[in-house]
């Protein structure tokens, strides 16, 4: 089955959303990428329905999870657990760019 990805701009960069829980089928996963520009940080937030795991493919940022930060490079990831508030912020000069997936 092809699956044409949902794309959207936003203030702090740009989405692509390959798997969302509002599908018709109803399944608890989301999977996408983020991209976030140099000095632009996504709103905090909170999933309640999984874990966030987040590859970071391109660029640096800095996740701050439940009030602590901690420093991301090309090439590592981080898990954010379920119900835990967390934002991300691009500390970097190029596009931080991050395929995430929320699981439950």
């Amino acid at each position: 089955m092809l699956i044409n990805p949902e794309q959207n701009k936003t203030s702090w960069g740009k989405e692509v959303i390959f798997i969302n829980k509002e599908l018709p089928a109803r399944t608890p996963i989301e999977a996408g990428i983020f991209e976030c520009e140099p000095g632009a940080s996504l709103e905090l937030h909170v999933h309640e329905n999984g874990d966030e795991y987040c590859y970071l493919f391109a660029g640096q940022g800095v996740f701050v999870i439940a009030g602590q930060e901690y420093k991301v490079e090309t090439g590592q990831a981080i898990k954010i657990p379920r119900g835990i508030k967390h934002l991300s912020y691009n500390n970097g000069d190029q596009t931080f760019r991050s395929f995430f997936i929320v699981c439950p």
